[in-house]
């Protein structure tokens, strides 16, 4: 394999590649630009491929593949593969912080995809490296080697990051009051949860929920950060109360979106992306005095208030970009997010989504939780599995909100709470309308997570797929396994995987005949052994 390098137009030098995993040294000219790379990959047993914009794998070769990352989104990696998942060719770089563009053409002639790995370099740039793994090895494994290897320090993360938590979001929106809160946190304190995100809709009067309607201009009023004093007329109070039943307290913020009736808008808006969205602009991280307005008022939030930490949304907002690169400028503003959050309180909760729930931000966040998934357990589990391959075992993984129809089936709403320990559960219904047996499934699987947190917490991840499915997701602590199955095809292949003593998580549409395993239900009561039935536990 010949790979070229070029500086702009002008190429500067070639080498050969052609052992099976090559960790090509890439030397940065003393110049900003764009790098670009390129180079041929014979499309030989290629069957699908993965980026980390397809959240789970694609089972077709396609004509063009592009793949855009920065520090703030994703990361630059890209992996083809054959129909068993075993690893082909797997493309990535050890710079994380600068815009990168994957971009593989289909060569028909020549049968190879012709690939240009394209970085737009900053002063900053140093030399990194262009690694090419052809081992036949399973393909989250070849990422998962790739995301150990890199540069990022080992993170301790605050013992409450692994609490299950209580989210408003879904279950009322931006209508949100300080006596619904108050309602719903204490049975969820009640049920097991430890930590209560108050998200968006906090820091305005309006009452509103997320419809076609509403949506157009949804962020009209974020980007001032004052607590409604309509909605939580006794803030301080409020707070100690929801703090004497257990649990932490976070804020949902969005310091990148600056609303268009924001006080802070008539003064920075010359700052932002022209672009309007849903009622706001996006700041632009070129801008460092406006920046530093912006990193006080998360700062002084942390410092006015007693809270535990802060649920920071939409930082990826800011997309990469070789013409218009910002990924320097966005990682330096979160590093500095994270040091003046952690500053107000040294465990601070810090919670990122799932773009950013990459190996870059690991220093920087304390819980990475999966893309908003409403109503979809199944792209929840997948959404899961997906931070656990890029980012290892031992960082917080947090499910999106669980959240169902009042009139869902207690098999479904189980698999609702089973898809969610794929990472630490979450979950956004209205508490008080909930029914006995819906409280009696939660308290179950809540209750199955706390007792075997050890196992969540510093297993090792097996994650598996099969086509574009997530087979099964499981962590092995020891001598004992915890294995969540979404393919019920792949039980045996599983277990033989698995350690001596086994919990069999059936997320499965099917029943499972596992012979001698104790078996129970969605609440958790026993069944005839042997049968483990769908949303159900089996024991071996």
């Amino acid at each position: 394999m010949l790979i070229d390098f070029y500086s702009e137009t002008e190429k500067y030098t070639s080498l050969k590649a052609d052992r099976e995993y090559e960790r090509v040294p890439v030397k940065v000219p003393a110049k900003e630009g764009v790098l670009r790379i390129r180079f041929s990959l014979p499309i030989l047993d290629f069957h699908g491929y993965w980026t980390p914009e397809t959240r789970t794998p694609s089972t077709k070769i396609v004509w063009t593949i592009e793949s855009n990352s920065a520090a703030q989104r994703n990361f630059p990696y890209l992996a083809f593969f054959n129909s068993r998942q075993e690893n082909r060719a797997s493309v990535a770089l050890t710079d994380l912080w600068d815009d990168v563009k994957i971009l593989a053409r289909m060569n028909q002639e020549t049968c190879c995809y012709d690939l240009t790995v394209s970085v737009a370099l900053s002063a900053e740039t140093r030399d990194f490296e262009l690694v090419i793994d052809r081992r036949n090895l399973p393909w989250p494994q070849a990422l998962a080697e790739w995301s150990r290897s890199l540069d990022v320090p080992k993170i301790t993360y605050p013992d409450a990051a692994w609490e299950p938590v209580f989210c408003t979001w879904y279950a009322v929106h931006a209508a949100v009051t300080q006596d619904w809160v108050e309602a719903n946190a204490k049975i969820a304190a009640e049920l097991g949860f430890g930590t209560l995100i108050i998200d968006d809709g906090w820091c305005f009067d309006v009452m509103k929920r997320v419809s076609p309607e509403t949506i157009s201009s949804w962020y009209e009023m974020i980007g001032d950060w004052q607590v409604s004093g309509k909605k939580f007329p006794d803030f301080a109070h409020h707070l100690e109360r929801v703090h004497s039943w257990g649990m932490k307290y976070m804020l949902w913020v969005a310091p990148f979106l600056i609303g268009e009736k924001s006080e802070l808008c008539s003064r920075i808006q010359k700052a932002t992306y022209r672009k309007y969205n849903e009622g706001c602009y996006t700041f632009d991280t070129k801008n460092g005095k406006e920046g530093e307005e912006l990193l006080d008022k998360m700062g002084v939030l942390m410092e006015k208030y007693p809270i535990d930490g802060l649920k920071v949304d939409f930082l990826d907002h800011i997309f990469p970009s070789l013409d218009h690169p910002r990924g320097r400028g966005t990682f330096h503003f979160i590093r500095r997010l994270s040091e003046r959050i952690r500053a107000a309180k040294s465990d601070a909760l810090i919670e990122f989504r799932q773009s950013y729930a990459t190996p870059t931000m690991l220093p920087y966040g304390t819980q990475f939780r999966a893309g908003d998934v409403p109503f979809d357990f199944t792209d929840n589990f997948f959404r899961l599995a997906q931070i656990r391959a890029g980012i290892g075992n031992a960082a917080p993984v947090h499910a999106d909100p669980v959240y169902w129809h009042p009139q869902e089936s207690p098999v479904n709403i189980s698999r609702h709470m089973i898809a969610s320990l794929a990472g630490v559960p979450m979950l956004s219904m209205d508490m008080e309308k909930l029914s006995r047996t819906e409280k009696e499934i939660i308290a179950h699987w809540i209750g199955f997570y706390k007792e075997h947190l050890d196992i969540f917490r510093n297993g090792t991840w097996d994650i598996s797929y099969h086509q574009s499915g997530t087979s099964w997701a499981m962590a092995t602590h020891g001598k004992q396994t915890i294995l969540i199955l979404h393919d019920d095809a792949r039980l045996v292949q599983a277990l033989e995987k698995a350690a001596r003593h086994v919990f069999v998580l059936n997320l499965s549409p099917e029943a499972l005949p596992i012979p001698g395993a104790s078996a129970f239900d969605c609440t958790g009561r026993a069944v005839r052994p042997g049968t483990v039935p769908t949303g159900g536990l089996g024991v071996i």
